[in-house]
């Protein structure tokens, strides 16, 4: 990227000459492209003055000129657009990181190229023949409803693999595991292991373990993967901070079991390994263990003031993945699978609804925030009915608890969230990656039609945000917009027309709403004085763009990435949906 810098004054009529230098000047000032500040009533600016980490000045670009001296920076966007920084609503930061560094991908197209177990098994093989005798061979990212078998695969299949060393592999939608026989073995599951509260061990016909494991039971074989030092861990942040920031978000966000794995992050800090800032999420099923971290209003500090690791809402899991045949319906999956009985529609993870209301009301009445998955209506009602009955005992003004993915919300459902101030957050990225299959598989054209229902939340006026749940699917800012307005699956269908949503309305998702739901827009998400200066840089204007071809918006490209005032990205990245459809 060549955008033009010039220090201090400049003559000749391109800018004014500045004052002397003052304590007060900037140190960057943005000017000369579409300046987009998501502000409702000054959506568009000339030019944006930085100081420090904030933005100071936000005007007609001869009044923020005026306010340089010798030493501003004056970055020439040439036409480029600038826009605050993008913030990931939902992800899963340190294990994207991790698994970048650490997990064989067995992810199948658009983002990988795993299309058979023979291909999978081939890719933990070569990883198999460089381990040593302590190692488990970690893969994440297959799809079973994508390899040419249309079956997971079995402990049988990883055998193959190899019989000594355990394997262990997670699904693309991170809610089952599978693992070979010597992960049986060290797990110690065996026929006569019951399943978890909210997982299931899945058996042959004679009672044995198969090797697949689902919802919570994934949990039993993902633990047996090695423990990473603080050396691992932060460099896992760093992959991470790449990652996000190569796609224009200056926000993360991630889920910690536990206030330990904050060490991890001010480790990483002081290495310069996190770049970008992260709100984490308490994700723990007890009260004593959310008490255990250090805040209880989202959005505070942790960072010694920095707003570099801010706490967030609580998280919970009600129910799993509908491409996993672990969400939780009201009406059967469209499509059975062999194993499954007669009207089978998933399952919840809490097998005790009362317990799960009681921590609920607890945490509520605590002033906790809480946001907790829910894909299947049956599981999203789950949700809505826990803090109903926590807001009939205890009414609380503006809690903004949240709906995780809301994947297949009703339009009743949508009433109930806009009546008691419930803001859900959309993973939009499955009309791309799952449409298809939602659509002829798993659930028919009319349900599918109303999966990440956008424009229904809009009319509502719901308050939401979109989401990626990396590393389920890439992080992806660019993705996640075209989606958002387009709805177009993998295989060039449009999934539910209905739940478009304009350009601007996609892009509140990822900037001012999503900060707003953690309660972070007082800092993030605009482009005004006060707040930090967390920019992203594109190619285009998403807007104008999306108003003369929607459809164009996919080949957008992220130019710069900016948090603080300081350039954590300079590059060019191109979206995954733009380089799917160039290669069709």
């Amino acid at each position: 990227m060549s955008m033009k810098t010039l220090a201090g004054p400049v003559l000749g009529g391109l800018l004014l000459a500045g004052s002397p230098a003052a304590a007060d000047a900037p140190d960057t000032i943005y000017f000369g492209g579409p300046i987009v500040t998501m502000k409702a009533d000054a959506l568009f600016a000339e030019a944006v003055a930085v100081r420090d980490d904030r933005i100071i000045a936000v005007d007609m670009l001869e009044s923020v000129r005026a306010m340089a001296d010798e030493e501003t920076e004056m970055v020439d966007l040439e036409g480029r657009t600038l826009l605050p920084g993008f913030i990931d609503a939902h992800g899963h930061f340190l294990g994207a990181g991790m698994s970048a560094l650490s997990y064989v991908d067995l992810n199948p197209p658009p983002i990988g190229t795993v299309t058979s177990i023979d291909d999978l098994v081939d890719r933990l093989g070569r990883a198999a023949g460089a381990a040593d005798g302590d190692a488990v061979i970690l893969g994440r990212g297959y799809d079973d409803t994508l390899l040419a078998e249309k079956r997971h695969p079995t402990r049988a299949d990883l055998d193959r693999v190899s019989t000594e060393v355990p394997v262990v592999i997670t699904h693309i939608s991170g809610h089952l595991a599978v693992g070979n026989s010597a992960a049986l073995a060290r797990a110690g599951i065996t026929a006569e292991t019951a399943d978890p509260d909210g997982g299931r061990i899945r058996k042959d016909a004679q009672g044995e373990p198969t090797g697949v494991m689902e919802g919570n039971a994934n949990g039993l074989l993902r633990a047996l993967a090695p423990a990473p030092d603080t050396a691992d861990w932060v460099a896992a942040i760093g992959a991470a901070s790449d990652m996000w920031a190569a796609s224009g978000f200056t926000t993360a966000s991630d889920n910690l079991v536990s206030p330990d794995q904050l060490a991890l992050f001010r480790a990483a800090l002081e290495a310069g390994e996190q770049t970008v800032r992260v709100n984490y999420w308490p994700r723990v099923r007890s009260v004593e263990a959310v008490r255990a971290f250090p805040a209880v209003t989202s959005g505070t500090d942790v960072s010694d003031g920095r707003l570099m690791l801010t706490q967030g809402p609580v998280k919970f899991t009600i129910d799993g993945s509908p491409q996993g045949y672990t969400a939780h319906f009201t009406q059967p999956y469209t499509t059975l699978r062999e194993e499954d009985e007669a009207g089978y529609s998933g399952f919840p993870y809490w097998n005790d609804r009362a317990a799960f209301f009681e921590i609920v009301e607890t945490l509520h009445r605590d002033g906790y925030q809480m946001t907790i998955h829910g894909n299947g209506d049956q599981g999203i009602q789950d949700v809505i009915d826990g803090y109903a009955a926590a807001q009939r005992a205890f009414p609380r003004d503006d809690a903004r608890h949240g709906v995780i993915h809301a994947q297949f919300a009703r339009p009743d459902q949508l009433d109930q969230m806009a009546a008691l101030g419930i803001t859900p957050s959309f993973f939009i990225g499955h009309t791309f990656y799952w449409g298809d299959r939602h659509k002829n598989v798993f659930f028919g054209p009319h349900r599918a039609a109303h999966m990440s229902p956008l424009a229904g939340a809009r009319d509502r006026a719901l308050r939401f945000s979109t989401h990626t749940d990396t590393p389920v699917t890439p992080i992806d800012g660019i993705q996640m917009l075209w989606s958002s307005v387009n709805r177009v699956s993998a295989g060039g269908e449009t999934i539910g027309a209905g739940q478009r949503i304009d350009p601007l309305d996609a892009l509140k998702a990822i900037t001012v709403d999503a900060a707003w739901q953690v309660f972070e827009d007082d800092v993030k998400g605009t482009i005004e004085p006060g707040k930090l200066a967390d920019f992203v840089i594109l190619s285009d204007n998403p807007l104008s763009v999306g108003h003369a071809d929607p459809d164009a918006i996919k080949d957008i490209k992220v130019l710069e990435t900016i948090v603080g005032g300081r350039s954590v990205f300079e590059g060019e990245t191109t979206s995954i949906v733009s380089r799917h459809f160039a290669a069709r």
